[in-house]
C-alpha cells in the first residue's frame, strides 16, 4: 500500500486504483497448503508471461509491431499487450457487488449490468482468464482481495441474469480450498500473502510494476511493455490544440489504464527474513523485525506459543469515594503506569483525567487521574455536568481520541457528546433509542471504523453510526436468538460487555454465558459459550484485541467469576471461538471486572477485579527462557515449519 500511494495509487480514483498482485495459482484443489511453493505464482513473470503459449503470441505481436515502427517512425512504439493490468473497468469488475460500485458499473455500462458471462463470478475463472486464456486480459487484483471478504457476496441482490449455459449469477464462486466461505478465502489468500515465498520473491513483481523494469530496455526484456498512453509523460496534453481530440485522448487514458510512477531505477532489495534463532541462540536483532507479524499475546519469534506472566499487582484506589464496593470499573496505562478507576468511572485514556457518572444529578464529572503540575492531587474535580440525562447514567465510554463521550442511561436511552478540547464543554449530538425496559449497561466506540455498539439489560447489543448517528443494526448472538424463539423463555440475558477489535472493526459481545464475535457488518464470525469448557466457570467480562483477520491468534480474553482469566482465537471452519490459554498465575480470586489490552505489539494486559485488585501481565520474551526451553521451542518451531498450513 504504501508504493501504491508513493506511485500516485489512490482508492479516491477508479482510474489509478492501488494495483496488488496474484498470489496464488491454484484455485481447483479440494485443500491448499501455504508451505508448498508450488501454489504460488511466479512473481518475476507478469501476468502475460506467466503461460508460454500466450507468452509467445505477446512477443510474435511486439516483434511485429517494432518492424512496422522502423518503417513508420511516426507510428506510436511497440507494445506487448494492448490492455492493462489496472483500469477503472477493472476496478469495478471486481466490486460490481458492492456499493456504490454497482451503480458505477451501470454508469459505465450505460444503465445495466455488463452481460452475465463477462461479470466477475468465479475466482478460478478470473485466474485462469488473466494467466493463460485471454488474449485481452492480463489484469492484477486489487486490495479488496487480502481484506474484504463483502464484495465476493452479493449482498444487496442484484439482479446480474444468467450465463449462455443457463447459470444464474449470484455470489462470487470461491475455491473448494476455502469450503465456499469469502472470510476463510481472504484469510488464506492474505496469509499468503505474507508468507515466506511471497516475502523472498515480491521484490520481483514491484520491479515489474513500480521499478525499473517498468520501462525502457528491461522491460523488453521481461516482457512487460503497454501501449505508451498508459505512461506518465509521454502524452502532452496541453499541446493538443484540437478539443475534441484532447477530450478523446484523456478518455483514453483514463478508461484504458494507466501505469504506477516509477518509484526506483534499480533493482528493489530482496526482503530477508528473519529467524529468530541464529545458531541455537536467540537473535535479538530479528525479533524487533517479528515483533510486528506476531498474533496478540504470542511470543515473538515463536508464534505458536502463548505465555502471560504477572509483572505487577496493586489496589485501585482512584475514583473508589461513594461506592458500595471496590469494584474496578476501568483500568489502562498512563505514563507506563497501571491505572484503575472505580466501577462508576471510565478513563479518558487520551489524558491523564476520568469521569465519573451515576450520580443523582444525573450527570457526569471530570476528576483527576494521576498528579501533574497542573493537577496536584488525585480525584480532585476539574469539572462538573449536570442533566445529561433525565435518570442516572448507568454506562459511559470516551473514545480514544478524547473527541467523543457516549454516556448510556437507566431510563435505555444512549446520548453521544462531542468533547470540547479547549473550552472543555460537551455538546449533545444526538439521542439514540433503541434498548428497551431497561438500563444500557455497556459501551465501546471507534472512531477509525466511524460506529458505536452498545449493550443493555434487555439483552440487546446494538451497532450504531458514529458519523450520521443513526441506528445501523442488531447483532443477534445464540442466546439473543434462543430467547426470541422461545415462548417460555423469561427475562432476557443482559449484555456484560462489549468490545471493537481497532484493527478490523470486529465486534465482540458477552451475553451473560455466550460470546460471540460479529464482523462490523452483523455477520456472525465465531461464538461460544466459555462456562461450557475450561473448568466450567462463569465468565464475567470480555474484552477484544486488535488481532488481524489473517492471524490465527488471541482475538478475545474473558475474565471469570472467580478469577480466571482466558484467551480465546477462532476456528474459521466450525465458527468457534477455542479456548487458547489460561494465565497461570492466579492473582485474583474473585470476579473479573475490567479488562485491556494494551500497547501496539498487544503483550500487554491489565485486569481489575470485585475486590479492587489490578493486575500487569505481559508476553514472556523468547531471550527469558533457558536453554533447554529454547530448544524445545525450537525444535517445535521446526516440526510447524515442516507441517505447514494446510487448509
Amino acid at each position: 500500500m504504501h508504493l501504491n500511494t508513493f506511485a500516485g495509487r489512490t482508492y479516491n480514483d477508479l482510474t489509478q486504483y492501488p494495483v496488488f498482485p496474484w498470489i496464488i495459482n491454484d484455485y481447483e484443489s479440494e485443500t491448499i497448503n501455504l508451505s508448498d511453493q508450488k501454489i504460488y505464482r511466479d512473481l518475476s513473470k507478469p501476468m502475460g508471461a506467466l503461460s508460454e503459449p500466450r507468452a509467445t503470441q505477446f512477443r510474435e505481436r511486439y516483434e511485429a509491431l517494432a518492424a512496422y515502427t522502423e518503417e513508420s517512425p511516426d507510428e506510436p512504439p511497440p507494445f506487448h499487450y494492448g490492455t492493462h493490468y489496472s483500469c477503472e473497468g477493472y476496478v469495478l469488475y471486481y466490486l460490481v457487488r458492492l456499493e456504490p460500485y454497482s451503480r458505477l458499473a451501470l454508469s459505465l455500462q450505460g444503465g445495466r449490468f455488463d452481460v452475465a458471462d463477462r461479470l466477475f463470478s468465479s475466482v478460478a475463472a478470473s485466474w485462469k482468464s488473466a494467466s493463460e486464456e485471454n488474449l485481452q486480459d492480463v489484469r492484477e487484483l486489487i486490495p479488496e482481495f487480502f481484506h474484504l471478504p463483502e464484495f465476493l457476496e452479493n449482498s444487496n441482490m442484484f439482479d446480474f441474469g444468467q450465463t449462455q449455459s443457463g447459470e444464474s449469477v449470484h455470489h462470487v464462486n470461491i475455491p473448494k480450498w476455502a469450503n465456499n466461505d469469502p472470510k476463510t478465502f481472504i484469510q488464506i489468500n492474505r496469509q499468503a500473502l505474507e508468507s515466506e515465498y511471497v516475502s523472498k520473491n515480491l521484490h520481483h513483481w514491484i520491479d515489474l510494476i513500480f521499478g525499473y523494469k517498468q520501462k525502457g530496455t528491461e522491460s523488453i526484456l521481461a516482457q512487460n511493455t503497454f501501449v505508451h498512453l498508459t505512461y506518465a509523460g509521454q502524452v502532452d496534453i496541453d499541446s493538443i490544440i484540437d478539443e475534441h481530440e484532447r477530450a478523446a485522448t484523456i478518455a483514453q487514458i483514463d478508461n484504458f489504464g494507466q501505469t504506477p510512477g516509477r518509484l526506483d531505477r534499480r533493482p528493489h532489495p530482496q526482503r530477508k527474513i528473519p529467524n529468530a534463532f541464529k545458531d541455537q541462540c536467540v537473535d535479538l536483532n530479528a525479533l524487533s523485525s517479528l515483533a510486528y507479524l506476531t498474533p496478540p499475546f504470542c511470543i515473538v519469534g515463536a508464534p505458536h506459543r502463548i505465555y502471560l506472566r504477572a509483572v505487577g499487582w496493586d489496589n485501585c484506589s482512584v475514583g473508589m469515594s461513594g461506592q458500595t464496593d471496590s469494584c474496578v470499573g476501568d483500568i489502562c496505562m498512563m505514563k507506563d503506569k497501571m491505572i484503575g478507576v472505580g466501577k462508576t468511572c471510565v478513563l479518558l485514556r487520551s489524558s491523564a483525567k476520568y469521569f465519573r457518572y451515576g450520580g443523582l444529578n444525573n450527570g457526569v464529572s471530570i476528576h483527576s487521574a494521576v498528579t501533574s503540575t497542573q493537577q496536584r492531587d488525585v480525584n480532585q474535580v476539574l469539572n462538573v455536568y449536570d442533566n445529561l440525562h433525565s435518570a442516572p447514567i448507568s454506562a459511559a465510554k470516551m473514545s480514544l481520541n478524547g473527541a467523543w463521550l457516549v454516556t448510556g442511561c437507566e431510563d435505555s436511552t444512549v446520548r453521544v457528546w462531542s468533547v470540547k478540547k479547549y473550552s472543555k464543554n460537551l455538546q449533545l449530538k444526538s439521542t439514540l433509542c433503541g434498548h428497551e425496559n431497561g438500563l444500557v449497561s455497556c459501551i465501546d466506540i471507534s472512531t477509525t471504523f466511524g460506529i458505536i455498539v452498545t449493550g443493555g439489560k434487555d439483552g440487546k447489543v446494538i451497532e450504531w453510526d458514529l458519523r450520521q448517528l443513526l441506528f445501523m443494526r442488531q447483532l443477534l448472538s445464540n442466546s439473543n436468538l434462543k430467547t426470541r424463539v422461545s415462548r417460555s423463555s423469561s427475562a432476557p440475558k443482559k449484555v456484560l460487555s462489549v468490545s471493537i477489535n481497532g484493527r478490523n472493526g470486529n465486534i465482540l459481545n458477552l451475553v451473560e454465558s455466550d460470546l460471540s464475535l460479529f464482523d462490523i457488518n452483523g455477520n456472525l464470525v465465531a461464538s461460544c459459550n466459555p462456562s461450557s469448557g475450561i473448568d466450567g466457570v462463569v465468565a464475567s467480562s470480555a474484552v477484544a484485541t486488535d488481532c488481524p483477520e489473517w492471524m490465527n491468534g488471541a482475538v478475545a480474553v474473558t475474565g471469570h467469576v472467580n478469577g480466571d482469566i482466558k484467551i480465546w482465537s477462532i476456528d474459521y471452519i466450525t465458527k468457534s471461538l477455542i479456548f487458547q490459554h489460561a494465565v497461570p498465575d492466579k492473582i485474583h480470586s474473585c470476579s473479573i471486572t475490567a479488562l485491556c489490552v494494551h500497547g501496539n505489539l498487544q503483550n500487554t494486559l491489565l485486569a481489575g477485579d470485585a475486590s479492587g485488585k489490578m493486575s500487569l501481565w505481559r508476553t514472556v520474551k523468547l531471550e527469558n527462557f533457558n536453554s533447554q526451553e529454547l530448544g524445545v521451542i525450537q525444535n517445535e518451531l521446526d516440526i510447524e515449519k515442516g507441517r505447514g498450513t494446510v487448509y
